[in-house]
């Protein structure tokens, strides 16, 4: 059961990895982007791209990156000093 959970997960990340490469991503920044993101959300963005089916599906893709980003980032609160 693990080994299949496994194989999936890997067969997920290799059609992310083709979506952006087709999308015209470079293969460096396709390897950062599924790093730093979880599949879902690089899915799912993906999946709205090919809806849209815009002319440049590389920024738009980014684009909706960036304001998911934004829109779902942690609250954070302020750094402060130790000392004070």
């Amino acid at each position: 059961m693990r080994a299949e959970k496994k194989e999936r997960y890997w067969i997920r990340i290799k059609r992310v990895e083709t979506a952006l490469l087709k999308f015209g991503i470079s293969a460096g920044s396709v390897r950062k982007l599924i790093y730093c993101y979880p599949l879902g959300v690089l899915e799912k963005l993906i999946k709205a791209t090919e809806k849209r089916q815009p002319r440049e599906p590389a920024t738009y893709f980014l684009n909706g990156l960036k304001k998911s980003r934004m829109k779902h980032r942690p609250e954070h609160s302020p750094i402060r000093d130790e000392d004070r």
